[in-house]
């Protein structure tokens, strides 16, 4: 994926690239409710929850790949811990309602090297980020606005690295992160969503 920008690797997803292989109540939850059916808190929990397993997941190939070393290494296992933290938060707002077992298949090559895990990541961060913010202004509940914006904030750090890693350079963040909509959310994170 060298070369690759963000826009490129969300469309090149769009066209068979990350895949969630899950039960097609996750994915039916999710369509319905980007796609302009009434949103409660608990389908804006569990579109959040499915987010965490994806963030678990791609952690946990990353550091499996061994294709980064020291500090980045090292930043990948504890942001790896935050996403089990958030989705435990998470979980234990659904309780049995939260989505489990899911599994995820990524296009060839995604942790081949540390630009393209850097890539990715940045991509998926880039997705978690906005949909964060975008759910301090969707949930109903004041607590959940709380939740959501913590975790954004943690999102945020994540996308930072990444995006450095990806870049092979330290760049900065955007100043002003886009805020998305549930609708907006799923849009870029459809291309990761197989039914």
């Amino acid at each position: 994926m060298s070369g690759t920008t963000r826009g490129q690797f969300l469309a090149r997803g769009a066209k068979g690239g990350v895949a969630l292989v899950a039960g097609g109540s996750v994915l039916a939850l999710a369509e319905d409710t980007a796609f302009g059916a009434a949103t409660s808190d608990t389908d804006i929990l569990k579109l959040a929850a499915t987010a965490e397993l994806l963030a678990i997941d791609f952690y946990t190939r990353s550091i499996k790949s061994k294709k980064l070393k020291g500090d980045e290494l090292g930043y990948l296992a504890a942001a790896m811990s935050n996403e089990r933290a958030h989705y435990a938060a998470l979980k234990a707002a659904l309780k049995s309602g939260a989505p489990a077992g899911l599994k995820f298949k990524y296009p060839h090559g995604s942790f081949a090297s540390r630009k393209s895990i850097g890539t990715l990541g940045e991509a998926l961060e880039t997705a978690f980020v906005g949909a964060y913010m975008g759910a301090v202004t969707a949930f109903k509940s004041n607590a959940l606005k709380g939740v959501a914006a913590e975790i954004g904030a943690c999102e945020s750090r994540h996308l930072s690295v990444l995006t450095n890693i990806a870049a092979g350079t330290i760049e900065a963040s955007p100043n002003l992160p886009k805020v998305l909509t549930a609708a907006q959310a799923l849009a870029a994170l459809k291309p990761f969503l197989a039914g």
